[in-house]
């Protein structure tokens, strides 16, 4: 026994990785399947001509066609951050990701367009010496612009118009094992993303139960992401088995001892 425990305890010993080199990209997916706008339905009747819709892999736009998010005749979803870049200890601190930001404005127009879904592919890269790792991830994104008054909110009554609704769906939780060890990563949010309530999940057009951000009215409103990376021991079978082979030696050594009294 004491044979097999000293080799387990060897065939266990090697450190995870200490260090590691990270990037984090994201964008939108601008595909029209994936990004869809639709009439904010402010009045009865079709969309407002006057308005429109821009997108690109950073920065998706909503509003007047004349208008700008600085004058506060489009509102916008941004990601900033990236790609973020930098190294990461082995359970270590959170490190920083992509940046979101929603400008939401009131002064779109009436009957406006607005987005309603979109997607986010992001990628997550990692390496150290000797190894490379990839990861590719999809967030999907249900969004819905409320009407700008203060009565019919979602949630309860609030004391500007009713906040706009964000629900996110997916991440990175894909794992890996590399030299006895499984890495797995730990998201975090500034703001906090929370349980929205079964109302906003709804009115989002997602099933109760998601999360997300509902974001105040005529305020830019930014979330910014982190991550950290944990690693844990992963016993390899023969090390098991050295322990069964010692546990099972104990058992024989016991019944023979038994037998002798």
């Amino acid at each position: 026994m004491a044979v097999a425990v000293a080799l387990a305890a060897s065939a266990a010993s090697a450190a995870p990785v200490a260090n590691w080199t990270y990037e984090v990209t994201s964008a939108f997916d601008t595909a029209p399947a994936a990004t869809t706008f639709v009439n904010s339905g402010t009045n009865p009747g079709p969309v407002n001509p006057s308005t429109g819709y821009w997108t690109s892999a950073n920065l998706l736009q909503w509003g007047q066609n004349d208008g700008s998010i600085a004058a506060g005749t489009r509102s916008g979803l941004e990601i900033t951050n990236s790609p973020s870049n930098g190294p990461i200890a082995t359970n270590g601190a959170f490190v920083p990701a992509n940046s979101y930001t929603h400008y939401n404005n009131a002064a779109l127009g009436a009957n406006s367009w607005t987005l309603s879904t979109t997607k986010i592919d992001s990628t997550l890269s990692l390496s150290a010496p000797g190894v490379d790792k990839l990861f590719e991830t999809s967030y999907s994104v249900y969004f819905t612009e409320t009407p700008n008054r203060n009565t019919g909110c979602p949630s309860a009554p609030e004391a500007n118009p009713c906040s706009d609704i964000f629900v996110l769906v997916g991440g990175f939780g894909e794992s890996f094992t590399y030299d006895g060890y499984e890495y797995s990563f730990q998201f975090i949010s500034d703001p906090a993303f929370t349980e929205l309530s079964d109302a906003q999940c709804v009115a989002a057009g997602y099933q109760a139960g998601c999360f997300g951000f509902a974001t105040p009215e005529g305020q830019d409103y930014t979330v910014d992401f982190a991550f950290r990376l944990v690693a844990t021991e992963v016993p390899e079978p023969a090390t098991l088995a050295l322990i069964g082979a010692g546990l099972l030696g104990m058992a024989g050594l016991r019944r023979r001892q038994q037998g002798k009294r």
